[in-house]
Parts: C-alpha cells; structure tokens; sequence
C-alpha cells in the first residue's frame, strides 16, 4: 500500500481535493471533494486571504472525514515560465546544481525571484556521449511561500509542489495511443498545449488565456441575460453559443422578414454567439502556431489526434470548433484509464480530477530558497561536527583555515546579492516586451483581416494615367478586391494596345494585364476614323496588408522629401501632372457613373 496523500488543486472558482495512495503510475483514488472558492480569494494561483481559504478547506476536509495531513499541490499561474533544455548526462544529485549555474542562460528573468525547478523528459544515451533532456519550470519565489504558508496555516505538510502542466502530462502518458498526440488544457486562466511523441513530451507551450475570457463575453453581452460567473458558465455547458468555426461566412435566418420581432431578436443572438465565439480565436491562433512550430520541424512525423481537457473543454460546441479550425481529430477526455476509484465513489466526472491525480504521479517539486537553506544548513552542522572531531585530532590550524575560508565564502555571497537586487528591473522589461509583442501579433492579424487591395485604387489611376497613349479614352471603370476593369476606346492600332498591356504590368500593385472584347467600328467610307472599343482586366497582386501600405506610405514619404528638396522640380512635375491626368478625370467620371 502507498503513503497516503491530500492532493489539492486551488482554482479560480473551485477547489480540488482527492486523497489517495500515491508513488504509483497508476495511482489508488480513495475518495474527492469539489466545492467553490470563496469569492476573488484567488488571483493568478495566489491565495490572498489564507486564512479564511484554511477555515474553508479544514471545513470540507472534516465533512468528508479526510483525516491525512500531508498535502501535494499543484499550481496554475500566468507567472511561471517553461524551457525544454539539453544538459550533460550527470547522477541525480548533480542536476539542480548545474540548472542554478546557468538559470540566466534559460531564462532572461532576475532568477533570484524564482524557484527553478525541473523534471527529466529524456535520457539520451549513444555511442558518442549521454545527455538529460530536461523541462524546466521557473515559478515566483512569492508564489511558492504562499502555498507553504497556507499549508502550514490550514495544518498541512507539503509534501510537495507541482506545475498543473507536468501534472496533465504525467497522467497522460502511457495512457494514449502511441506517435505523436496532443493535449489541450482550456484552465481558468490559461491553455496549456502538451505535444507528447510516444509518451515523451516533445514540447510544452502555455497561452495566457483561458476558459474566463469566454465567460466574461457571455457576461458582457446584454443578449444573453446573465450576470453571474456561475450562470454564464451553465450557460456555455448547457446551450450550443459557441460556432462551429471562428468566421461563420455571413449566415444569416434565411427568408424572415427583416421587419419582423422575430428576425431582430435571431440577428441579434446570431451577432453574440459570433463574439463569443471570437474570443476562442486567440486560443486556436495559438495551438495552431505551437502545431505548426512543431511541425516545422519534425515534417516527417503525423500528429494522431488532440485531447480536449479542461474546464473549457466542458464548453458546449468547442470540441468542434476546435477540430474544424485545426483540421486534427479532436477527443474530449471523460474518463481516466489505468487510475483506480474506490468501491462507491460516484463521480460525475472523472477528468475533472486529472491534474490533481497527475501531480502525485511525479511532481516537479517546487521548493523555496529557504527550505532549501534550512535542508542544506542541516546537512552542514552534521558535516561541521565531523571535521570537528577530525580538526581535534589533526588541530586547531585546519579549523581556522576552515574559518577563515567560510567567511570569504559569505562576503563574495553579500556581494553577488547586491548585483542581483540592482538588475531587479529586468523582469518588469521582460514582461512589458511580451504583452507588447502580443498586443502588436494580434493588432497585426485583425489589420489584416480589415485591408484589402482597393486602398491603392488612386495611386493606380494615377499611373495608369501616365502609360496610357494619348490616342485612347477611358469610359468605364469597375474595381473589386481582386482585380480592375477598365473599358477603354481607341482609334484602331493594335501596337498602341500592345504598348498599353507592357506598361500596366510595370505597375507595383498589378500581377497581370490581358485584354478582351475588342470591337471595332468604322463609318462607312471613312477607314481612317476607325475606332475600337476593349476591356482591359489588371488582376491585383496577392499582398499583405502591413507590408504593402507601409511600402505605399513610405513613397509618398520619399516623393513629398524630393519635392520640397527641389522645387524647380516640383513647379515642373505639377505641370506635368496636370497635362498627365488630362485622362484620369474622365477614368474617375466614368467609375462613378
């Protein structure tokens, strides 16, 4: 039989609890608890009132007669970084040092304000060398004192603390079918994406974004009439809000009358379910770019299939979404393989439970610096005392060498925290960077998706005013977002048609020129006042929003700098111009006609 352990998963909106027998794969579950977390008690995995979450907890924990008092959590926290890294292959015991020596190498934070810690993917062994593939985990040293001392206030012992992370991965591994599968985790906060090859993680990204940024478009939306986390989360669960794809191509209620009460009040719950549906883009935006990352470079491998887990998961219709805007198979875990239930443990749900379980499994093992202090300075007064006792033999000279070695020890350890405390400010940097980086990605998508080729229209009028020989007219304009037709009437001389094709290929925004529908017509007895009349079709080249209208932006920036440098020039360009568009006007007149 295993030690018995509480494992305990502190939500935003619920709390977690399970106890079980763990040190297994396959853990014994003796029996679990859910219940709400008292209101804004908990912000991004810290506990701001521990005393009134201890009473809560102790309350619970004695109406479901859990009696065990050492206790594994497991944390989820915006604030806690990840790397995949490769290190020499060294004993157990060597690890942790080797990661404090280079934490800056990993992450570009003030480490003295985080936890490292980490837990082994991979042992690589050749011919050749043997290598530890490592995923490391970087959490906030405040983070970690909070949850011991809110333990020791809710008279707990940790036992241990793990990252909700390794805690989804640890109890999916060897429990999903072999190749490359993914693991999706919509939490309260944020999405934690796992690509598992062969029940190694090859990857692990976390989005800062989650299952409230659904919840509070629910909210936010008059049409549906809630005003309660509780009530819009039922509602998400229970109705079919959410699309089956991000843009659902203008759908509309077919043939009601616009008029009518009843057309007014499905347009209008058609418009919500699109903008809640909407908040769910930066999430799919994101998997999809770790799956691509992925992809990129291992294109010799096939992913399977993606678990959906999660309270996000239990979105109603998200399931689909996800596997049409992705285009993998997408499965929603309901149940746990390979982890045993006691006899009358009736449970709703068993994957509700699954970072709880997972995080008895193997846990990162979070420890804050001054435990760390407290096991290592024990570990020293038995070693002191062991040199004493040899020191008396050999004599006083070796212990005041000893002395004299460990204050310089302590003098270079004051010096290098105070270069730490200076270089504070970093992290504030760090942080600014990336949501400005993620405000700039997002910006940059929704340009996009706004900008189209007709912002160019006038700067090809006037070019093709320019090239456009003096023995032709324009009638007709018609432009859409792919190409511009224009319909154009000449004295009949097929070179100058010709000559007209060459120069509106020149043209930056113009991919191809071809021509068609050409008529002729001539008066009788008069060849020479022949005329014909064609269509000149300039199909746009594919672009990007940014990259071409900055490009435009900077021309003109370029050509006003020529023109007030030189303004000679300028008198004479204006001339220019004015004889130039002798026939833009007309082009212009006959597009609004």
């Amino acid at each position: 039989m295993g030690k018995k352990v509480l494992s305990i998963e502190i939500g935003l909106h619920n709390v977690k609890v399970c106890e079980l027998e763990a040190g297994k794969k396959n853990p014994h579950v003796l029996n679990c608890i859910t219940f709400d977390t008292p209101e804004n008690i908990v912000e991004d995995g810290f506990i701001l009132d521990k005393d009134l979450m201890a009473q809560t907890l102790k309350s619970q924990l004695e109406n479901a007669k859990m009696n065990t008092k050492e206790a594994i959590f497991t944390i989820a926290s915006t604030k806690l970084a990840n790397r995949e890294v490769v290190i020499p292959g060294v004993p157990d015991n060597k690890i942790q040092s080797i990661i404090d020596a280079s934490a800056t190498e990993y992450f570009p934070l003030d480490v003295s304000e985080y936890t490292i810690s980490y837990t082994i993917l991979e042992k690589i062994n050749t011919k050749e060398e043997k290598k530890l593939k490592l995923l490391l985990l970087a959490a906030p040293n405040n983070l970690i004192k909070n949850i011991y001392s809110f333990a020791e206030i809710a008279g707990l012992h940790v036992n241990a603390i793990d990252y909700i992370g390794n805690s989804t991965y640890q109890i999916m591994k060897g429990k999903i079918e072999t190749g490359v599968n993914v693991s999706v985790q919509i939490n309260d906060q944020t999405t934690i994406v796992n690509v598992i090859e062969n029940d190694k993680l090859a990857l692990q990204r976390t989005i800062s974004y989650g299952a409230m940024n659904i919840v509070s478009a629910v909210l936010d939306n008059t049409v549906f009439g809630k005003n309660s986390t509780k009530d819009a989360m039922q509602l998400l669960m229970q109705e079919g809000i959410i699309n089956a794809h991000l843009d659902m191509g203008g759908e509309s209620s077919g043939g009601m009358s616009v008029a009518s009460d009843a057309y007014d009040k499905i347009m209008r719950e058609y418009r919500g379910r699109e903008e809640v549906t909407s908040t769910i883009h930066y999430i799919m935006n994101n998997v999809n770019r770790v799956l691509d990352y992925y992809m990129s470079r291992n294109s010799d491998k096939r992913i399977n299939t993606i678990y959906l887990m999660g309270v996000g998961s239990k979105f109603k219709g998200i399931e689909i979404l996800m596997a049409n805007e992705t285009g993998f198979d997408v499965k929603k875990i309901d149940n746990l393989f390979g982890i045993t239930f006691s006899k009358g443990l009736n449970l709703a749900s068993q994957a509700d439970y699954l970072s709880a379980i997972g995080a008895t499994i193997a846990p990162v093992g979070f420890v804050p610096e001054d435990a760390r202090t407290s096991n290592n300075s024990g570990g020293e007064a038995k070693a002191f005392m062991a040199l004493f006792g040899g020191a008396c033999i050999i004599g006083a000279a070796l212990i005041i060498g000893s002395f004299a070695n460990l204050q310089m020890a302590r003098i270079k350890g004051e010096n290098l925290q105070k270069e730490i405390d200076q270089k504070v400010y970093i992290e504030n940097v760090y942080a600014s960077h990336q949501a400005a980086k993620e405000s700039y990605e997002y910006t940059r998508y929704m340009y996009n998706q706004t900008s189209n080729r007709n912002f160019q229209l006038n700067e090809f009028l006037e070019m093709a005013a320019q090239v456009m020989p003096s023995n032709m007219q324009v009638l007709s304009i018609i432009s859409d977002t792919n190409s511009i037709s224009m319909n154009i009437e000449a004295k009949s001389n097929k070179y100058s048609i010709t000559e007209l094709l060459l120069q509106l290929k020149k043209i930056p925004s113009v991919a191809n020129a071809t021509v068609s529908n050409i008529t002729e017509s001539t008066e009788e007895g008069n060849k020479k006042d022949a005329k014909e009349t064609f269509t000149v079709v300039c199909e746009y080249n594919p672009y990007n929003a940014f990259v071409d209208e900055n490009t435009a932006l900077k021309d003109e920036e370029v050509k006003e700098t020529e023109e007030t440098a030189n303004p000679d020039t300028q008198q004479g360009g204006n001339a220019g111009a004015s004889t130039e568009n002798t026939t833009a006007p007309s082009a212009s007149s006959a597009a609004t006609e």
